[in-house]
């Protein structure tokens, strides 16, 4: 969010009806703010969810399928051993790596894939300009509207916005 509007409440019930009415009036693209979480902020904001069990499932299967490729190639292909008359390809032997490479591939995309998706990769966040923001940490509860938003009409929606009496409303951008 580059543009919008910020607003803060002392109370949670202040910050959940200025959600529902800001919800009433068509926008979709809002951020809420907690110096705690409250699961209910997610249906009301109409958050998604969040893709990060595909991230590490596709880690998961991308390992696994290439522990088992890697010694099939090495044992099976390029390296062929007669040891005891067993074929070359035996795949039980290797299960175990190719179950600990679905393991690893799995953490690692999981733990890469999460600063991406959880925006931990940006730097700065222009809500972070807003006077007092930081008491979003402690005791605030903050109400973050983006201006990219078709419905967002900066004056009628400040005006509506005044009458759930915020602590502070600012224009942001």
């Amino acid at each position: 969010m580059k543009r919008g509007i910020a607003v803060e409440y002392e109370e949670l019930a202040g910050l959940v009806g200025a959600i529902r009415l800001v919800r009433a009036r068509g926008l979709e693209k809002l951020e809420a703010y907690t110096p705690y979480a409250v699961p209910e902020l997610d249906e009301l904001l109409g958050a998604k969810r969040s893709p990060m069990s595909y991230v590490a499932g596709v880690g998961a299967l991308f390992g696994a399928v290439g522990g088992y490729f890697l010694q099939w190639l090495l044992n099976a292909y390029l390296y062929p051993v007669n040891s005891g008359g067993r074929p070359p390809h035996m795949p039980l032997a290797f299960l175990i790596i190719t179950i600990e490479m679905g393991f690893l591939f799995g953490g690692l995309f999981a733990f890469f894939g999460n600063f991406i998706v959880s925006g931990l990769t940006k730097l700065w966040e222009p809500i972070a300009d807003a006077d007092g923001f930081a008491s979003a940490t402690r005791a605030g509860y903050w109400l973050a509207i983006d201006a990219d938003d078709p419905r967002y009409d900066a004056p009628s929606l400040a005006a509506a916005l005044r009458g759930t009496h915020p602590k502070r409303l600012e224009l942001l951008g």
